[in-house]
């Protein structure tokens, strides 16, 4: 997963289509592959948190302020791995 995920240092993402996951996730993600025989694999994406119940965002991607700390961004090539996994 991309090195920045997680640190903030968003400059290598920009103009690349990117992906949005929650930071847990990737946390989780990271200590899997740092520990695999001692952590158990993250087992799927859940971004439910991220939409209202009529399917929108809950926050505007483009805008830094909405933002926080349970989000990451990713590669969408990043994205596209752990979708076939």
């Amino acid at each position: 997963m991309h090195d920045n995920a997680l640190t903030g240092g968003t400059l290598d993402l920009e103009n690349v289509p990117c992906a949005i996951v929650p930071a847990q996730f990737v946390r989780s993600w990271k200590q899997w592959l740092s520990r695999p025989a001692d952590v158990f694999r993250p087992e799927m994406v859940d971004n439910t948190s991220f939409m209202c119940e009529h399917g929108m965002l809950l926050f505007d991607p483009n805008t830094p302020g909405d933002l926080n700390t349970s989000i990451t961004m990713i590669k969408r090539s990043d994205w596209d791995v752990l979708e076939d996994l």
